[in-house]
């Protein structure tokens, strides 16, 4: 039996390993709702990472910054998860503030 390479814990799981599209489509979508208030975003995280002015509207160029925002983050794995779970939170009351 082989044994296990051993990682140092510097060599977790890092932003660079990680795909973000998911998390990128969602974020572009949330800013996008016309429910959607900068100011009434309940995750600080979240807050931190969408841009304080208002995305371009070109796809890629917003797409791009997003996520150089995300990898410069250095988000690990639950923080995407946290992330991602907070959008569509963030959704959710973008909806209600429209109804």
């Amino acid at each position: 039996m082989q044994p296990r390479p051993h990682r140092s814990p510097n060599a977790g799981y890092h932003a660079v390993d990680q795909d973000f599209d998911p998390l990128i489509l969602r974020i572009r979508r949330l800013v996008a709702h016309r429910g959607y208030d900068r100011e009434a975003l309940l995750s600080p995280m979240l807050k931190r990472l969408i841009p304080a002015a208002k995305l371009s509207g070109d796809a890629l160029a917003d797409a791009e910054q997003l996520r150089k925002r995300l990898t410069g983050a250095a988000l690990d794995q639950k923080a995407v998860a946290y992330l991602t779970e907070s959008v569509e939170i963030e959704l959710d009351f973008a909806r209600l503030r429209l109804s």
